[in-house]
């Protein structure tokens, strides 16, 4: 009898009489991104995606969700999403978070973005946030942030620092692209989790981190999240990010105009510590110009992430995977030609994409002997070419190459750029398949024409850059979903991957070693200490005052003397 009623509810079932409950609205269409489980009548969302309802009643679109808006599931490539009746799909996925909205855009009541969140340096993080703590936090954050990047650059103008001599272009490239545009976990789409399970966050701190500080994020990842104010969103935090990359600019001002204060200098020359004969013998002309080029080649890749966060659209997709609704990727409650989002966003990070896109030209064009031959027949054209002071800028970013290859300095920056762009492209693959061809492309002219003096670097620019289209091309290769269903081979790719992640870093360390072996690193750093102290003792004993400091070349005469003019004048 019990056999003959499970049999006649079996073809019930199976003819529509009788349905479960929780499986009456199971989804139609979506692909891959949304289906239902069919034995837990659950539904399942595909990691790294938002769904939900933007209009009452409308059908449930589905759209990219930045890593840490939405949940996430560390030991699966789905999340399970129980069909309670008392929660709508975006309200589940946004609650584990702290946040509410389209695509999870907003913080919940009461929280705000966290300052020093996320895996690429948007604030992915909501955390409580009220009046009295936020005060206090707006001193830690000057403390935490603008100190350490003034004593970075301090340190960078004082030892005379050049971080644009060839060794380290490539390995800055690399540390500052495979923390953002080519970080291999795609957006919490990469199935990392086959392999670290649990620890897969571990392990992207691991090189986040290091390879973070070249992109002036000192301690993002060190620090726990903290808030500013609770008004403050996602947008808001980003535009901070604008003022922590010009902020070296502020400082290379600042000491200019303390250098053209003459009152300044008279109470700087009673002072006991770094003014009089030690002050004199300063090759501050040279200190500027590197720690100018010191700023672009470590800020530009951090601003140019911000506009491409504040820029970047995303899709809503409906069951047949059309857009139909266009939105901020990282403030997804603003549609895309929103006026208060354009005034206070998007036309800011405009402007500074075009002064982003004028550099690179600026030194591209500038040793191009037909550019100077052209503007010279043009006579309203003759100012645009950069004047012989200007030139000794560019030559801090042009002295490594040779005469007939010094436009690489330009191409350097805008292989930033373009890797950027084709991170703002809506599909994955397509973002990777651009990539990878960007990558051979820079490759091939690596190895033809061969830019620099010292021909080692071209080989060492060449083998990092063929890293770079490795692990583009492994991450090409396990985004294929026919790839990710065999966990074998998936695991060795990732393996792999992870490999060519730190070789880069052990480079640096074997370089660093060097240097300090060789160059007699330690010998100046005591060096400099001694002078200090002689300095602090000079100060201390009352000398009769000495006349004011003066500016004094650097060892290269011609190099610097029309900087030094500049200055002087």
């Amino acid at each position: 009898m019990n056999l003959s009623l499970i049999f006649i509810l079996i073809i019930l079932r199976l003819t529509g009489f009788v349905r479960c409950d929780k499986c009456v609205d199971c989804p139609n269409g979506y692909g891959r991104i949304l289906t239902c489980d069919p034995q837990a009548c659950d539904w399942k969302l595909l990691n790294g995606y938002w769904a939900g309802n933007i209009t009452e009643g409308g059908d449930i679109l589905v759209g990219f969700c930045p890593l840490g808006y939405c949940l996430y599931n560390e030991s699966s490539q789905f999340i399970q999403i129980p069909r309670a009746e008392t929660q709508t799909i975006g309200e589940y996925l946004c609650n584990g978070t702290r946040r509410i909205g389209i695509l999870c855009g907003q913080c919940q009541p009461g929280n705000a973005p966290a300052i020093n969140s996320g895996a690429a340096g948007y604030p992915s993080d909501c955390v409580p946030c009220d009046g009295r703590s936020s005060k206090l936090n707006w001193i830690f954050y000057v403390l935490v942030v603008y100190v350490p990047l003034l004593a970075v650059f301090l340190v960078i103008i004082v030892f005379n620092i050049r971080l644009t001599t060839g060794p380290l272009n490539s390995f800055i490239l690399f540390a500052q692209v495979i923390s953002t545009t080519l970080d291999i976990n795609q957006q919490g789409a990469a199935p990392l989790n086959v392999v670290y399970g649990a620890g897969t966050r571990a392990f992207e701190k691991s090189y986040q981190i290091p390879y973070n500080l070249f992109n002036l994020n000192l301690f993002g990842y060190l620090l726990p999240p903290f808030c500013l104010h609770e008004k403050l969103n996602s947008s808001d935090v980003l535009m901070l990010r604008y003022i922590e990359g010009f902020f070296p600019v502020f400082i290379i001002v600042a000491i200019l105009l303390l250098l053209r204060c003459q009152r300044c200098l008279k109470v700087c020359n009673k002072l006991p510590s770094f003014c009089g004969p030690h002050f004199r013998k300063y090759r501050i002309g040279a200190s500027l110009v590197h720690a100018f080029a010191a700023f672009v080649l470590l800020s530009y890749n951090r601003l140019c992430e911000t506009s491409a966060y504040l820029l970047t659209p995303t899709g809503l997709l409906n069951p047949s995977l059309k857009t139909v609704e266009v939105r901020y990727f990282f403030q997804g409650d603003y549609s895309s030609w929103d006026s208060y989002y354009v005034v206070h966003y998007k036309l800011p990070a405009y402007l500074v994409t075009v002064l982003l896109v004028a550099m690179p030209i600026a030194l591209f064009h500038y040793p191009m002997k037909w550019v100077e031959r052209l503007v010279s027949k043009v006579g309203c054209l003759r100012n645009v070419y950069p004047t012989a002071s200007i030139a000794i800028l560019l030559d801090a970013f042009q002295g490594c190459f040779k005469d007939n290859r010094r436009y690489f300095a330009g191409l350097y920056l805008a292989l930033r750029l373009l890797l950027f762009f084709a991170y703002l492209l809506p599909i994955n693959s397509q973002t990777l398949l651009v990539q990878e061809v960007i990558f051979i492309v820079y490759i091939f002219l690596l190895s033809v024409l061969k830019p620099y003096k010292n021909n080692r670097l071209n080989f060492l620019d060449v083998a990092i850059f063929t890293n770079m289209a490795l692990i583009n091309t492994l991450s090409w290769y396990t985004d294929d979903e026919t790839i990710q269903t065999d966990l074998a081979s998936l695991s060795v790719c990732i393996i792999i991957e992870s490999i060519l992640l730190f070789l880069p870093m052990l480079y640096l360390v074997v370089f660093l070693l060097w240097y300090c072996y060789h160059e007699g690193a330690s010998a100046k750093v005591k060096k400099w200490g001694d002078n200090v102290r002689k300095c602090l003792h000079r100060g201390a004993g009352g000398e009769e005052e000495v006349p004011l400091p003066q500016l004094h070349l650097s060892s290269s005469a011609v190099e610097y003397s029309d900087f030094y003019t500049v200055f002087e004048n």
